[in-house]
């Protein structure tokens, strides 16, 4: 399956960009939950942040693009040499392969995973550590921001 991975490369930096804007010093969403100082980031800590992002751009690809779940079923067979397997892949990705492919599908996708896997994340950092709905929809609108753009972005290019 061909994938851009220079796209996959620059998306990563993506969540990286709205943290910087969203959680920014002087910005109304770190007065409205109290953070008083950002502190500076060692090059340690971005390369973490990057790796971090990375991951979530991965999974997400794999969430966003469905011709990825047909491929790996085949993988394994492919990586054994199977001409059949590859043939069948091959077939169906020549016929379906950009379907789906879309910004607007992409960030349909952004939402659902939005909804479906930082609100339960989210949440439960909040009652845990008894914080209120001001910290959750902080939190959540950043997590939901990225995950509608980054979405679409995979969609679109990767």
């Amino acid at each position: 399956m061909d994938l851009n991975y220079l796209a996959f490369f620059l998306i990563s930096f993506v969540p990286l960009v709205i943290a910087a804007i969203w959680y920014r010093p002087s910005g109304r969403m770190v007065s409205l939950i109290g953070l008083r100082k950002i502190e500076n980031f060692t090059i340690a800590k971005k390369i973490f942040l990057f790796l971090a992002s990375l991951s979530v751009i991965y999974g997400y690809m794999n969430l966003v693009i469905h011709q990825m779940g047909f491929y790996e079923l085949f993988f394994t067979d492919i990586m054994k040499g199977s001409e059949e397997a590859q043939r069948t892949v091959d077939e169906f990705l020549s016929k379906y392969g950009r379907k789906h492919r879309h910004l607007g599908h992409g960030i349909f996708h952004g939402v659902i995973n939005a909804v479906v896997f930082w609100v339960p994340i989210i949440g439960s950092y909040c009652i845990m550590l008894n914080k209120g709905w001001k910290h959750f929809w902080v939190h959540f609108g950043y997590a939901f921001i990225t995950s509608v753009v980054i979405s679409g972005l995979i969609a679109s290019f990767v």
